[in-house]
């Protein structure tokens, strides 16, 4: 696949007004060293910051819990599974740029995709701003966990009640 900024942008529903920055962020290291160019470990590294703090906020404004309860959720928020869902949610691992002897792992190596979406927060980041960001994180990772934390609330009240209902 041919890298597209116009479909990359679509599905990731951001315009970047940087086009070369969006580019850097799909540039894997292995691609640079055979064509030039800066790669996107830099992004990956601050896009993980970026992620830690808006996740962070998230989990504090909406209070589910204490301290050790929330850094074990932001935990499983921010970890590895939940980037690689995204991502393929997403659908545009296949426009990240990579050098000859990783073309064919494009879609079987998982840091691979969890660092794209690193990088692509960091991207919006500096394109954009926080607010950007934390749209871009609420709607690819938060809501999956919601979704996950309303139907484990809905089990427990159907568990409870059934318990209830024994008694």
């Amino acid at each position: 696949m041919i890298f597209s900024a116009d479909e990359i942008e679509k599905k990731i529903k951001y315009v970047f007004k940087d086009k070369m920055l969006l580019r850097k962020c799909f540039t894997h290291s292995s691609y640079a060293n055979e064509n030039g160019g800066e790669n996107n470990e830099l992004l990956e590294f601050f896009g993980d910051s970026v992620m830690q703090y808006v996740v962070t906020e998230y989990l504090f404004n909406n209070a589910y819990g204490d301290e050790g309860k929330l850094t074990e959720k932001r935990k499983n928020i921010v970890s590895k599974e939940p980037l690689i869902r995204a991502i393929n949610k997403l659908e545009v691992m296949e426009y990240m740029l990579l050098g000859r002897g990783l073309e064919n792992r494009v879609g079987g190596d998982d840091k691979l995709i969890s660092s794209l979406y690193e990088a692509i927060c960091a991207g919006i980041y500096l394109d954009g701003g926080i607010a950007h960001c934390k749209k871009f994180i609420k709607k690819t990772i938060i809501a999956d966990f919601e979704l996950e934390r309303k139907k484990n609330e809905k089990k427990k009240v159907l568990e409870d009640s059934k318990s209830a209902l024994q008694e």
